[in-house]
């Protein structure tokens, strides 16, 4: 006798065809085209944040924002144990946590870490979400990404990018990109695989 059961069957080819709804994540077989921004959001003595990228698909854009620290004088197991901390940072309800956010050009607010709907049912106007997070750094500097996908694609007017993040000792911090230059590229984007 086996302590782990055979597996089951499979009950059909490998791969799938389930797509993603478009307000969780970006699409994976659009090449979406690329917008640099390089703006700083906040900045203090030892925490750089800069809203780097804007990738724009057909349907909505991804916010690529790039958190910098600088060791300084920090010994060698402070210096590690800040990098870890680079890593956790979304704990919700933490008041110490990260926290991004958008305003668009009609008013309305959206915050990533509260809930954007219910699953597989489509936000009502626009939605927030987190779309990656990777970082590395060296013995002087860490640096880790963010995405946040925003859909569908924003209205005309400014769009306000605004970050929080008060264990690093940056307050409630903005910067404002026009959306139009967004909006033309919606266009841009295209198939990857051609169809």
């Amino acid at each position: 006798m086996n302590f782990f059961p055979a597996d089951p069957l499979e009950d059909g080819p490998e791969g799938s065809d389930h797509v993603p709804a478009p307000w969780w994540k970006p699409s994976d077989e659009e090449l979406p085209a690329a917008l640099p921004i390089g703006e700083t959001i906040a900045l203090t003595d030892r925490v750089a944040m800069i809203l780097t990228t804007a990738r724009v698909y057909s349907n909505g854009v991804e916010l690529v924002v790039e958190r910098r620290i600088r060791r300084g004088n920090t010994s060698r197991r402070d210096w590690q144990e800040l990098q870890s901390r680079m890593h956790d940072h979304f704990g919700r309800f933490d008041p110490e946590r990260l926290r991004y956010g958008a305003v668009l050009g009609d008013g309305q607010k959206l915050i990533l870490d509260l809930p954007s709907g219910l699953y597989g049912v489509a936000p009502e106007r626009h939605s927030l979400t987190h779309t990656r997070g990777n970082g590395g750094g060296s013995e002087d500097f860490y640096t880790f990404e963010d995405g946040m996908w925003l859909w569908p694609l924003p209205p005309e007017g400014p769009l306000e990018v605004v970050a929080q993040w008060p264990a690093f000792g940056v307050p409630e911090s903005h910067v404002v990109l026009d959306s139009a230059p967004l909006l033309a590229l919606a266009s841009q984007a295209r198939p990857l695989w051609g169809s």
